[in-house]
C-alpha cells in the first residue's frame, strides 16, 4: 500500500492515501451495499411468493387472500366447511350457477339491443335491469325482478339459479360487466334441520376473545362470519376455511374494463380444506317430519328421533321456525327447543315407576284405590271421578295421579333424583369428550340439563313430592333426555350419549377423526334389566288399553307414555303435550319424543297425532 507523507510549517506530517486505493474502497463499499439490497429483494420475493403461502397453521395462502380482498371482487364461496347427512346428502353449501354483475362505466353496460336480449333471457323488463345496474357500487349477484339494491327486507333475496340455455344465451352477448359463475349458497330457502345446524354471523367480541390466535394470524377478521348457534358454533374451530373463492373484474379508475384482461377467479389450492361434517341425521326423514309438524300446525315444540341401538340422532326438529339468513336474536326462535328443559308432566311417572320397582316400594299387581283426590295438598287425579280400584301396572297405563302420589309417600326426594339420573335425566346427555386431540368438546350447543328439584326446594316435603311425582312443580326435562330415556330402557339400563355428528372428513374424503360412541352409565350403574323390560311392557299397555289407544291405527305396533305438563305463562295456563315411545314393539328401531308446547287448555291432543305420524314416516323407510 502506498502512503505519501508531507511536512508542513509546524513540523507536522500530512498523510494522503493513494487515489487508486480510495477508488477500490469505494467500489468495495458500493458492492457490499448492492449485495445487501439484492439479498433484501430476494427475501421480500420469498416472503411474498413462497413463505406467505404457508404462514398459518392451516397453510393459508396470504397472497391469494390479499387478491381476494381487492376492491371490485365478488366472494363466491366463503371456504367454510359444510354439513352432510349420514348418507352424504349435503345439508349446507348448495352450488348455484349465477349471474355476477360488476359496476362499470355506463358505456360498457351494453347497448339497447343487448339489454333487450338480456332482459328477455332473464324474463324481466329492460327498465328493471337498468335500475338494478345503475345502483350498483359493488359487484352483486342477480337476485331476480324488482331487486332494490340497498333496500331492507325481513329476509334477503336469494340468488337466481340460471338454466343451461340461459347461460349459453348470456355468454353469447359478450357483455363486459357480466360473468357467469358458481356460487355456494350456505342456506337454502327450505333449509333442513335449521335449529340443529344453527347459523353464522359477525361477532367481533367472540373473535377477539375466543379466537385470538386466528385473529392475529389473519385467518379471521373482525368482520368474519363465525358460528352463532348450533353445530355452526360448536364445530367452529374445524369449520373455519383457509380462504374464500372470488371473482374479480379488472377495471381502471373510471370503472372501465381493461382491454385484454378478463375476469380473474381466485381460489385456495388445498386438497384438505374445507372439511366435511357428517351428521347422524337422515335428510329424508328430517324433511318429512318437518313437513308433518307444519301440517299439524305445531307452533311451539320439537321432535327427537333416536336410533334405538346407539342413541344417534336420526332426526331433530324444533318450532317455531327461523330464517338462518336473517337472524332476530330478540325472538329466540333460533333456539333449539329439543335441548331446552320444560315441564314433562306424566312422562316423568316412568322415573317414579322405576324407583318404586327397584326399591320394592310396590309390586306390579298391588291394588290402589283412586277416588279422584288424595285428600290433602289439593292433589287430584286428571279423572275427576277417580279410577277406583286399580293396580300399579294399570295405573301406569291409565296415568293415574293418585297412585303415583301414594307411591311417592313410600319414597324420598333423594331416591327420586337417584333414579332420574339412572335414566339419564337431571344432567346433560349430549355427546361430549375428546376429538382430534382436543378435550372438552361438546357437540350440542346450549343443551340444558333439566332438574328434579329447584335449588332451595325442600326435597322431602310431602306436598313437593306429590307434585314432583307427576312431573310438575320444579321438574324439568328436555325432549332429547326424554327420547334418550326410552333408549336406556331398550338397552336394559345402559345410558348412552346421543351424537349428532359422526365424523369430520377432509375435502379429499380422508378421515380427520370420528366422534366415538359414548356411554354415560353402564348397565351395572343403571336400573336393572328386569325393571327396564317391565317398563317397556307397561308402555305397550298404554297403547293397548291405556291413554294412547289412538296409536293402534299407526303402521307399526307402538308403545309409549303420554304426559301433559301444566304451564303458567303470563296471565293464564297452557299445556305441554308429550308423548315418548318406541317402535316397532317386536323389534324396536327408534325411540321418539315429541312435545307440543304451550297448547291452549282444552285443545285437542296434538302430541298423539304427531307421534303417530312421525312413526309412520319411520315405518315407510
Amino acid at each position: 500500500m502506498s502512503i505519501i507523507a508531507y511536512g508542513n510549517d509546524k513540523g507536522a506530517a500530512t498523510v494522503r492515501i493513494d487515489p487508486t486505493i480510495r477508488q477500490k474502497r469505494i467500489f468495495i463499499g458500493l458492492l457490499c451495499i448492492a449485495l445487501l439490497l439484492f439479498a433484501l429483494v430476494i427475501r421480500l420475493l420469498y416472503v411474498q411468493l413462497v413463505a406467505s403461502r404457508s404462514l398459518t397453521d392451516h397453510k393459508v395462502d396470504l397472497v391469494a387472500n390479499s387478491v381476494l380482498q381487492r376492491e371490485g371482487g365478488m366472494i363466491l364461496d366463503s371456504g367454510r366447511g359444510d354439513f352432510y347427512d349420514r348418507n352424504g346428502y349435503p345439508l349446507t353449501g348448495n352450488p348455484l350457477k349465477v349471474l355476477v354483475v360488476f359496476p362499470v362505466e355506463k358505456d360498457f353496460r351494453g347497448n339497447r339491443e343487448q339489454i333487450a336480449s338480456l332482459s328477455n333471457i332473464l324474463h324481466i323488463h329492460s327498465e328493471e335491469w337498468e335500475r338494478f345496474v345503475a345502483q350498483l357500487d359493488i359487484p352483486k349477484i342477480w337476485t331476480g325482478p324488482s331487486a332494490d339494491i340497498g333496500a331492507s327486507s325481513r329476509s334477503p333475496r336469494l340468488p337466481v339459479q340460471l338454466t343451461e340455455p340461459q347461460m349459453a344465451q348470456i355468454e353469447s352477448l359478450h357483455l363486459p360487466n357480466l360473468r357467469i359463475a358458481e356460487y355456494k349458497q350456505r342456506y337454502t330457502g327450505n333449509q333442513l334441520a335449521r335449529h340443529v345446524i344453527g347459523f353464522i354471523g359477525q361477532n367481533p367480541d367472540r373473535i377477539t376473545q375466543q379466537f385470538v390466535d386466528q385473529f392475529h394470524k389473519g385467518e379471521l377478521q373482525l368482520t368474519s362470519k363465525i358460528g352463532g348457534a348450533g353445530l355452526e358454533k360448536t364445530l367452529e374451530p374445524w369449520l373455519q376455511g383457509i380462504g374464500p373463492t372470488s371473482i374479480s373484474l379488472f377495471t381502471d379508475a373510471q370503472k372501465r374494463p381493461l382491454d385484454g384482461l378478463a375476469s380473474r377467479m381466485v381460489s385456495p389450492n388445498n386438497e384438505y380444506y374445507p372439511v366435511k361434517a357428517f351428521t347422524t341425521l337422515n335428510a329424508d326423514i328430517q324433511q318429512r317430519i318437518e313437513t308433518m309438524m307444519d301440517k299439524l300446525h305445531i307452533k311451539e315444540g320439537s321432535v327427537v328421533v333416536l336410533d334405538a341401538a346407539n342413541a344417534d340422532v336420526v332426526a331433530m326438529a324444533s318450532r317455531p321456525q327461523f330464517d338462518p339468513q336473517q337472524i332476530d336474536l330478540t325472538t329466540g326462535d333460533w333456539a333449539n327447543r329439543a335441548l331446552k328443559a320444560t315441564i314433562p308432566g306424566s312422562i316423568f311417572k316412568t322415573v317414579v315407576a322405576a324407583a318404586a320397582l327397584e326399591e320394592k316400594a310396590a309390586s306390579p299387581d298391588e291394588v290402589f284405590d283412586c277416588e279422584g283426590a288424595l285428600g290433602k295438598y289439593g292433589f287430584t287425579c286428571w279423572k275427576k271421578d277417580g279410577h277406583g280400584l286399580i293396580t300399579f301396572r294399570e295405573a301406569f297405563a291409565e296415568s293415574c295421579n293418585i297412585v303415583f302420589g301414594k307411591l311417592m309417600e313410600r319414597l324420598n326426594g333423594e331416591q327420586l333424583e337417584q333414579y332420574a339420573r339412572k335414566l339419564g335425566l337431571d344432567a346433560r346427555v349430549g355427546w361430549s369428550g375428546t376429538f382430534a386431540g382436543q378435550s372438552g368438546i361438546q357437540q350440542w350447543d346450549a343443551e340444558e340439563g333439566g332438574q328434579i328439584f329447584a335449588q332451595n326446594t325442600p326435597k322431602n316435603d310431602q306436598g313437593v313430592l306429590m307434585q314432583s311425582a307427576i312431573g310438575q312443580r320444579d321438574v324439568r326435562v328436555t325432549p332429547l333426555q326424554a327420547a334418550n330415556m326410552v333408549v336406556t330402557l331398550l338397552n336394559k339400563g345402559e345410558v348412552k350419549s346421543p351424537r349428532i355428528v359422526e365424523s369430520l372428513r377432509f375435502q379429499n374424503g380422508r378421515l380427520m377423526d370420528n366422534f366415538a360412541l359414548h356411554t354415560l352409565a353402564s348397565r351395572s350403574n343403571g336400573i336393572s334389566a328386569e325393571t327396564a323390560g317391565r317398563l317397556l311392557e307397561w308402555m305397550n299397555d298404554v297403547v293397548d288399553h291405556g291413554t294412547a289407544t289412538a296409536l293402534q291405527q299407526a303402521k307399526w305396533h307402538l308403545a309409549g307414555k303420554s304426559g301433559t305438563g301444566q304451564v303458567t305463562t303470563g296471565p293464564g295456563e297452557t299445556d305441554n303435550q308429550w308423548f315418548i315411545g318406541y317402535g316397532p314393539v317386536e323389534q324396536p328401531k327408534y325411540a321418539v319424543a315429541v312435545v307440543a308446547e304451550n297448547v291452549p287448555l282444552g285443545a285437542g291432543n296434538k302430541s298423539l297425532s304427531l307421534f303417530k305420524e312421525v312413526m309412520n314416516v319411520l315405518a315407510d323407510q
